[in-house]
């Protein structure tokens, strides 16, 4: 079991199931409706928890009645948010709408809270921690934590989630063990080959670990010496709901990196995960 601090992302999001993606304008009921905790940082690490790890969530939450659920949720998943800030504000809101042919998801977000900031995270106690993952995304305020993080913790291993492309970015790569990237951002930064968005990075990762994600299409790896890594998706028989596809990812690239599998393994193991997630609503009871 290791103890891993996770920074980003936690919201409320409300998922509806349709049996096709509406047109403009078109009135349509919705064959499901749920209300769950959402968030890349904050899914990951209650999958993380249901592997048998020790995650701590660090992030901001309102004091609205949405934020009080939220980290009801996460503690009820084994989830420590001990040292989180709570500021006056609404919730981060997710309004999520799932196609039931094909499984796939549309997401339309709002927020309006800050981000978290340094001063608050530089108060955790760092040194209890085996493994730090940051959700990529005020780089001002990551990159003065994972420096915090290089300053006091210097042996422990960090990844980073580069999702969306962001202003800055590449600022942060340098402070990363492991770097989590999507498929989106490589095609955003004009690559249509991972492996060609790898070598643009490596001189400023020299000594990282570069992982991209593409979904259907499975992920490549790319350790800064032996050949490339591409691992195939996992589908499961039905494709149920892919909301958090990603996060159970990297979940599952943590939890198989910390215990100390080699990186080819380690990405099975994700995408085995992944594929499993994909085939059933929420993220409860999965298992490697």
């Amino acid at each position: 079991m290791a103890a891993i601090l996770l920074t980003g992302n936690a919201t409320l999001d409300i998922v509806q199931t349709v049996d096709h993606f509406p047109r403009e304008d078109e009135e349509m009921r919705a064959a499901g409706r749920r209300m769950v905790r959402g968030g890349n940082a904050a899914n990951t690490a209650c999958v993380l928890a249901g592997l048998g790890h020790a995650p701590r969530f660090f992030g901001l939450f309102a004091d609205d009645a949405f934020g009080e659920q939220i980290r009801d949720d996460l503690r009820a998943r084994g989830v420590n948010i001990n040292g989180c800030p709570v500021v006056e504000g609404d919730s981060p809101l997710s309004c999520i709408l799932v196609n039931a042919r094909n499984g796939s998801r549309t997401i339309v977000h709002h927020r309006n809270l800050p981000e978290p900031a340094c001063g608050d995270f530089r108060r955790l106690p760092l040194e209890t921690f085996d493994w730090f993952h940051f959700e990529g995304r005020n780089v001002e305020q990551t990159r003065c934590m994972m420096e915090t993080v290089r300053e006091r913790r210097v042996d422990q291993p960090v990844s980073l989630e580069m999702e969306k492309d962001r202003e800055g970015f590449d600022a942060l790569l340098p402070l990363a063990d492991v770097i989590v990237a999507s498929r989106a951002l490589v095609t955003a930064r004009g690559f249509s080959d991972p492996a060609d968005f790898a070598a643009a990075l490596r001189p400023q990762i020299p000594n990282g670990i570069l992982v991209v994600t593409g979904g259907e299409a499975g992920a490549w790896g790319f350790a800064p010496r032996g050949e490339p890594v591409h691992v195939p998706a996992f589908p499961p028989p039905r494709v149920v709901d892919t909301v958090g596809a990603g996060d159970t990812f990297i979940a599952g690239l943590i939890d198989a990196l910390v215990s100390g599998r080699t990186l080819p393994a380690a990405i099975e193991a994700a995408s085995r995960l992944a594929g499993r997630k994909v085939g059933q609503w929420g993220f409860d009871g999965l298992r490697l």
